[in-house]
């Protein structure tokens, strides 16, 4: 349980504003002597003062007990609740937890920006990780640790299926896939204007490569149609995702801190 300490954390807030205890007074419209008893813990505010403080010093009532916005458990509880207070897996659900994670990016860059999110990529980079996003829809973060874990299985799997994804008419067909699950391969054909012997190489391939899986549908007139292969799905969404991103940034990425300050050699 943490402990409560009302009057070293409104002690340390008042020096850290830089004010005396005669100015935190007159702010609140009480006394100083009433400001003078709390940070001798004399006396604590009432449960009506508390809101007062807080919002004087910008910080929560919770910090005004513990010296901390909140614990860990009541930002999860925070989260959750407000992710889930949307149908499961709902476009609002999505849309929410986005907005969530656009806050803690500005909160990285200690801008306040709150639901401000602009089209463009806003792109922080340093010796601790990476934090993008876009108003596009695009957000990742990632720590400088996670690269630790990486080990030869992953380039087993990058040498495996990138090759196939080097070529242009694989990467459209992915994509024509990944837009529209299940798809036949006259709506293939209509989508990407391919002609046929070309639009069946790319399947090919992406099929001996397990990057695509051709099934029988259950309507005949469809013939075959076609998805990504489940182990590769969320992998080829994030690096499309990604490339798209860094299309928007070649002249360079804006960040929270001002256009160019990240500039990205490409």
């Amino acid at each position: 349980m943490k402990e409560i300490n009302i009057s070293k954390n409104i002690t340390n807030l008042r020096n850290k504003k830089g004010i005396t205890q005669d100015q935190l007074a007159t702010a609140l419209n009480i006394s100083p002597q009433a400001v003078s008893k709390w940070e001798t813990n004399t006396s604590q505010p009432d449960t009506q003062m508390l809101p007062l403080i807080a919002e004087y010093f910008d910080v929560s009532i919770d910090y005004l007990y513990y010296g901390d916005d909140y614990v860990y458990s009541d930002i999860y509880n925070k989260v959750y609740e407000k992710v889930n207070s949307h149908s499961q897996m709902s476009e609002e659900s999505y849309k929410e937890a986005f907005t969530i994670h656009a806050n803690a990016h500005h909160g990285i860059c200690r801008m306040g920006k709150k639901n401000d999110i602009a089209e463009g990529p806003y792109h922080i980079v340093n010796e601790n990780g990476l934090s993008l996003i876009s108003g596009r829809g695009y957000s990742a973060l990632l720590t400088r640790d996670f690269f630790k874990y990486i080990d030869k299985g992953t380039v087993e799997l990058a040498e495996k299926i990138l090759p196939s994804l080097a070529k242009k008419n694989n990467i459209l067909v992915c994509l024509a896939i990944i837009s529209m699950s299940d798809i036949s391969i006259i709506e293939l054909q209509e989508k990407l204007g391919l002609d046929d012997n070309t639009l069946r190489e790319a399947l090919d391939e992406l099929i001996t490569t397990n990057i695509v899986i051709e099934k029988q549908s259950k309507h005949k007139s469809l013939g075959f149609t076609y998805e990504i292969c489940d182990m590769y799905h969320t992998c080829l969404c994030l690096i499309f995702a990604t490339l798209e991103m860094q299309r928007f940034s070649l002249n360079g990425i804006s960040c929270c801190m001002g256009f160019g300050d990240y500039p990205v050699n490409i």
